[in-house]
């Protein structure tokens, strides 16, 4: 048991320098290098600690390698270029000059219901709103809002202004979201009256959201238009 315990104790240390000298991260920031590398390290200081057959050596010296091997493709990645679109990979523009661009949204395997939701945590109500919307490499969403969206606020100037509320997303990707519209007070005939008037259908939408003043903003998709 006594040495049990040691070999924990040794292991848990060469991890926690092992993982001070790889830096500070969250995991949602580990590119994918790093993932793998704090992976292989889970699995290979566990087994001298499980078994005592396993010399302690065994765990120790594949740790280092793979830190080692951390270290070198994290320099390289800085001086690189090619490296670092290999191993971290580059920025996505997922809103490009106002416009969502639909092919990026599925190269980078994101839904419309997941770009709703980050704009909302960078505390954007209307995808309207968004000049530019950046996938950093992290995972991360990076928002630049278009001018008359951006700071100084109306009220700043002394302009009075109402509250829109929330832009809800209605239909996605030609989907009718039922439980949205009711959410905003609607119902599919009040939306099949809006998409006629546009001479649209569902199916012809890959985008269409409105707010609580009942505001509408509509994105067709690729082949019908791609306006908004």
């Amino acid at each position: 048991m006594a040495v049990i315990f040691i070999r924990t104790v040794i292991i848990y240390a060469v991890l926690f320098a092992v993982l001070r000298l790889m830096g500070k991260r969250q995991i949602g920031e580990l590119q994918p290098s790093e993932l793998v590398s704090t992976l292989i390290l889970s699995q290979i200081a566990s087994q001298p600690i499980a078994s005592q057959s396993i010399p302690l050596s065994y765990g120790i010296v594949p740790v280092v390698a793979v830190v080692c091997l951390e270290v070198i493709a994290s320099y390289l990645t800085t001086r690189v270029p090619a490296l670092k679109r290999i191993f971290v990979g580059r920025p996505s523009i997922l809103i490009d000059r106002g416009r969502i661009d639909q092919a990026e949204l599925l190269r980078q395997r994101v839904t419309v219901e997941e770009l709703m939701s980050e704009l909302r945590s960078n505390g954007v109500a209307d995808p309207g709103d968004v000049y530019y919307a950046v996938m950093e490499e992290s995972g991360s969403i990076s928002v630049l809002l278009k001018a008359p969206a951006s700071p100084p606020a109306r009220q700043d100037l002394g302009v009075e202004a109402d509250e829109r509320g929330m832009a809800r997303l209605v239909i996605s990707d030609g989907v009718i979201n039922r439980e949205n519209l009711a959410a905003l007070g609607k119902n599919e005939r009040w939306l099949m009256k809006r998409l006629g008037e546009a001479e649209l259908t569902a199916a012809d939408v890959f985008v269409m959201t409105c707010d609580e003043k009942s505001n509408v903003r509509i994105v067709k998709k690729r082949g019908k238009g791609g306006g908004s």
